[in-house]
């Protein structure tokens, strides 16, 4: 029998919460929850890294970004890494990446330079980095630019179903990445914001009436959320179409499909927008797979890191990276009801990027278990202890209190752990200087137009361990 294929669908920002499948009644998303129903539905899967581009080099590399490099938004992934593009291509696999890249550093609107800068994809329909899903445009293998006259997502959709009949015979991988949901939120079709504009909608319980970071209003958070599901609507569309192309190229019984998302969408909860953020919404994401045959449908409660997805994935399909990498290898937990994941999850944002520099957010690290969000700022003071179960909607912060202390103090050392084995805590600043990044960081700094970053002479670059480091970033 002829090896299967892969086909890891993933869209920009779209968390857990915001989809039929995970309980939410007021998103139309027929045929992602149908999908959910046919396999495994994984409910607490969550970003490492709640940022773009440090996440998607985690999902296409299996490590952390101190290992691809990826660190920030807009700082370019290491060309040497080892891609799960380079996993399949040296099993026999075509392979190709259509839609949004993010990983070249900047400008955004560069084009990403063939070879190693596409980490081992043959096949290429891609444009770096935008954020205007209407009259767009992509770049291909040859480096030729095709305009997109519409909505950017259906020529995307386009194009991998025309991949995925070009392919029969041969197994293929094929990423398709979407733009949306991230905002502009109100730039979805028009169809799909005449659905959300007048239909009450249930916000989550700690949306307040303030949002700190961009002085929006309760009324603009909520115009906001009808944008957002109306692009979840869109791309639930557009997940039906592939997938019934998929069905109609009679394909469909040997290919693993996967549905995720890089991070979410703070989108008001806790007065914050955006992500770079430990809470439920920024980091906790989609994970629906299916392979009819081999997975059995099912819902998991394993918890279950972005990090492990692309080791998953390889190891489902009978493969394996040929180094170690920072994610676990938890198929089992797609393939075997009742399976155990991680016991806890490593989750962190290095440095406050962007929109998280503009509402003066911090540096931070935390851990989260099946059950608890303990959290860590850069300067090494305890932020956050929430306990999930009792308190979804973490409105609870236990820090500081005597009869949570012994926990505290039990998350603390699964911190230490993770910050040892793969960190260093420090400050932005000092993070920047530490792992020798202010090259990369000011670069993407002076093109956005946001302060620089000196460098002090008499300033250690080490690595973790303490030792001195030519190169700065883990090896």
């Amino acid at each position: 029998m002829r090896a299967p294929n892969l086909l890891f669908v993933f869209s920009d920002q779209h968390r857990w919460c915001d989809l039929g499948c995970y309980g939410n009644v007021d998103v139309h998303t027929p045929h992602i929850d149908a999908f959910a129903a046919a396999g495994a539905q994984i409910g607490q899967c969550v970003a490492n890294s709640p940022l773009c581009v440090p996440a998607r080099g985690t999902l296409l590399t299996g490590q952390y970004p101190l290992r691809h490099g990826a660190v920030s938004n807009d700082l370019p992934i290491r060309t040497d890494v080892v891609s799960i593009a380079d996993v399949l291509g040296a099993a026999g696999y075509r392979t190709g990446y259509i839609g949004k890249w993010h990983l070249a550093g900047v400008p955004r609107e560069q084009v990403v330079p063939a070879g190693r800068g596409r980490l081992g994809f043959q096949e290429w329909k891609v444009r770096n980095c935008s954020h205007t899903y209407f009259k767009t445009h992509y770049h291909d293998e040859l480096d030729r630019r095709h305009d997109v006259p519409g909505y950017e997502p259906v020529a995307q959709t386009d194009l991998a179903i025309d991949f995925i009949r070009r392919h029969p015979s041969v197994p293929w991988g094929l990423v398709l990445s979407w733009g949306p949901p991230h905002d502009p939120y109100q730039e979805a079709p028009e169809n799909y914001l005449a659905h959300y504009r007048n239909k009450p909608l249930r916000e989550r319980r700690n949306v307040g009436d303030i949002i700190h970071d961009r002085t929006l209003s309760r009324a603009d958070a909520l115009n906001d959320l009808r944008g957002y599901y109306a692009h979840i609507s869109a791309l639930d569309e557009q997940f039906g179409r592939l997938l019934a192309a998929l069905e109609a190229s009679g394909q469909a019984e040997n290919t693993l499909v996967v549905y995720t998302s890089d991070h979410g969408d703070m989108l008001g909860s806790h007065g914050f927008t955006n992500k770079q953020l430990p809470y439920e919404e920024a980091v906790r994401v989609p994970l629906l797979v299916r392979w009819p045959g081999r997975i059995p449908a099912h819902a998991s409660d394993a918890l279950f890191g972005l990090v492990d997805l692309p080791v998953s994935l390889v190891g489902l399909l009978g493969l394996s990276f040929p180094s170690p990498r920072d994610g676990l290898d938890l198929h089992r937990v797609f393939c075997q009801p009742g399976a155990a994941g991680r016991d806890a999850c490593y989750l962190f944002d290095y440095i406050p990027a962007h929109q998280a520099y503009h509402r003066g957010g911090e540096a931070w690290r935390a851990v989260r278990t099946p059950r608890f969000t303990f959290a860590r700022k850069g300067d090494g003071a305890d932020w956050l202890l929430f306990d999930n179960d009792a308190d979804p909607w973490q409105l609870d912060n236990r820090i500081g209190r005597p009869e949570f202390a012994p926990l505290q103090r039990e998350l603390g050392r699964r911190i230490d752990a993770f910050i040892a084995a793969h960190d260093r805590l420090l400050p932005g600043d000092d993070f920047i200087r530490h792992f020798d990044l202010r090259e990369a960081w000011n670069r993407s700094q002076r093109h956005f137009n946001l302060p620089l970053l000196a460098d002090p002479p008499s300033f250690s670059k080490a690595t973790p361990d303490g030792s001195r480091s030519e190169a700065g970033l883990i090896p």
